[in-house]
C-alpha cells in the first residue's frame, strides 16, 4: 500500500468539511453553503437507510450459522429468518402487486407479533429498574438517605392511593421534578455540552483520531 493511502489527512479533512457544512448555516446566511448542507444531510439519510440492509444481512448471517450448526435454540432462528423474510417481502413498496405497509399479512404480523414482542422486551426492563432501585435505596450514608427519601416520595407521588389519601404527595413530587431534578439535569446537560464541544474541537484540529480505526499516526 502506498504512503498516500496510509495518510490520515484526507479523512480528517473530510470530517472538517462535513462538520463545517452543518455548523456554518446556523450562524451565517450563505445560500450555497446551506444548499450543500442540505445535500449532505440527504446523503446521510440515504446512508442510514442503506444501513438497514446491513442489519438484515447481519441477522441472516447470525441465525443462519445457528441453523447450520444446530446450536441451542436453532428452531427459533428459523422462525426469526422466516418471519423477517415474510415482513420484508410483504412490506415492499409495490402497491400494484398488493404489497406495502398496508398489506394484510404485514399488518397482521406487525400488530400481533412485532408489537407484543416489543412490549414484552420493554416490560422486562421493569425488573432491572426494580433491582437497581433496591440497590440504590440502601441506607448507607447521608447521600443514600437523600436518594431513599426522594425516591420514596416520587414513588408515592405517582401512586394514586397515596395521592388521593394525602394530596400533599403530588405537590412534593412536582417540586422534586421541577427544582432539584431539573437543576441536576441542567448541570448534566451543560457538562455534556462542554464535553461535546471539547471533543469537536479536538476532532477538527486532528488531535482526536479515535474514529480513524485506532487513532494512531501513520
Amino acid at each position: 500500500m502506498s504512503d498516500s493511502l496510509k495518510r490520515i489527512e484526507i479523512p480528517i479533512a473530510l470530517t472538517i468539511i462535513a462538520t463545517l457544512l452543518q455548523v456554518v448555516p446556523y450562524y451565517l446566511e450563505l445560500p450555497p453553503v446551506k444548499a450543500a448542507a442540505d445535500q449532505v444531510s440527504t446523503l446521510v439519510l440515504t446512508i442510514v437507510a442503506m444501513a438497514t440492509f446491513i442489519g438484515v444481512i447481519s441477522i441472516v448471517q447470525v441465525h443462519g450459522k445457528r441453523i447450520q450448526r444446530k446450536t441451542d435454540g436453532w428452531p427459533f432462528s428459523i422462525i426469526v429468518v422466516l418471519l423477517a423474510a415474510v415482513m420484508i417481502l410483504t412490506g415492499l413498496p409495490l402497491e400494484e402487486f398488493g404489497l406495502g405497509v398496508d398489506n394484510t399479512i404485514f399488518q397482521y404480523l406487525f400488530t400481533n407479533a412485532l408489537t407484543p414482542l416489543g412490549g414484552t422486551m420493554y416490560s422486562i426492563i421493569a425488573f432491572f429498574i426494580t433491582s437497581a432501585a433496591f440497590r440504590a435505596f440502601r441506607l448507607k450514608n447521608a447521600e443514600s438517605g437523600i436518594v431513599l427519601i426522594a425516591g420514596t416520595l416520587m414513588v408515592m407521588s405517582n401512586a394514586p392511593i397515596f395521592v388521593n389519601s394525602v394530596p400533599l404527595f403530588a405537590t412534593i413530587g412536582l417540586w422534586i421534578r421541577n427544582v432539584p431534578n431539573m437543576a441536576t439535569m441542567r448541570a448534566i446537560m451543560i457538562g455534556a455540552a462542554l464535553g461535546a464541544i471539547s471533543l469537536a474541537i479536538r476532532t477538527l484540529m486532528g488531535i482526536e483520531r479515535g474514529y480513524l480505526r485506532g487513532g494512531g499516526e501513520e
